[in-house]
């Protein structure tokens, strides 16, 4: 937690970012910690229940304050979500503000490098793209050589159908305006495919860059439950499929229980 908090401040333009939320599960310790190691750098939200990490990041957004202004350019706000478990790499913030600048209604995702969850190594990934199944399961899939063909060859950003979810940087009104997430959908599963299908299906655009590398710890197993036992997955997946899908819904029906 404290790689995931204290990173993205030194690894960035200051200039670029003010008062990142954080919302997590932990009380004392880490209020006492952003106090005294980060005072009127980091803004601790508490929410008075369990909101799951769907609306959790709704709130956090509602909280934002002024954030990234690039070389005066860019006028107005940029979110950026970063899950709790990830350590970000140098320079790593730049890339993502540049594709934002030039068309708001881009939203770009950067590498995701890994940390292992044994020993909290960090080793980089290869450069793909996001997919998803019949299931509507997240997958990652090769990068088409047509999308890498541009003046820029390998260091450019390119298209991604859908996104992991858990890193992403987009432009606020946009993200308002879309709708933000569905506030519908419990806990955990699905968001990420429901918010890229929204931003491609309502005028945006979804990019990869590979000049900006965020590590993610990839956990073993999911390590909290959901109220009162429900599969908040194949919940969250029928409403995506149900929302946005059409006819092509019944292909996901006959995989989803």
């Amino acid at each position: 937690m404290t790689r995931s908090i204290n990173e993205p401040r030194s690894n960035e333009n200051r200039s670029l970012s003010h008062s990142p939320p954080g919302t997590g599960d932990l009380k004392g310790p880490l209020e006492d910690y952003v106090k005294e190691s980060l005072p009127n750098k980091v803004k601790l939200v508490r929410n008075k229940q369990r909101e799951g990490l769907i609306r959790g990041r709704m709130v956090g957004a509602s909280h934002a304050t002024d954030t990234c202004h690039f070389s005066s350019v860019l006028s107005g706000d940029v979110l950026v979500f970063l899950d709790s478990h990830c350590e970000v790499n140098e320079m790593w913030l730049q890339p993502l503000l540049t594709p934002i600048k030039e068309n708001r209604k881009t939203v770009v995702c950067p590498v995701i490098d890994i940390i292992s969850a044994d020993t909290l190594m960090y080793s980089s990934s290869p450069v793909v793209r996001g997919g998803f199944n019949w299931g509507l399961h997240f997958k990652w899939d090769p990068v088409p050589m047509s999308e890498l063909g541009g003046p820029d060859g390998f260091t450019a950003p390119f298209r991604s159908p859908t996104m992991a979810g858990g890193l992403f940087a987009m432009d606020r009104d946009y993200f308002n305006t879309l709708g933000q997430y569905d506030s519908g959908m419990d806990i955990w599963g699905g968001e990420n495919l429901e918010i890229s299908f929204r931003i491609w299906m309502c005028g945006g655009s979804l990019l990869i860059v590979p000049c900006s590398r965020v590590g993610h710890i990839f956990r073993k197993r999911r390590p909290y439950g959901s109220p009162g036992g429900h599969d908040t997955m194949a919940h969250n997946s029928l409403r995506l499929a149900h929302v946005w899908m059409d006819d092509y819904k019944r292909s996901c029906d006959r995989l989803l229980p």
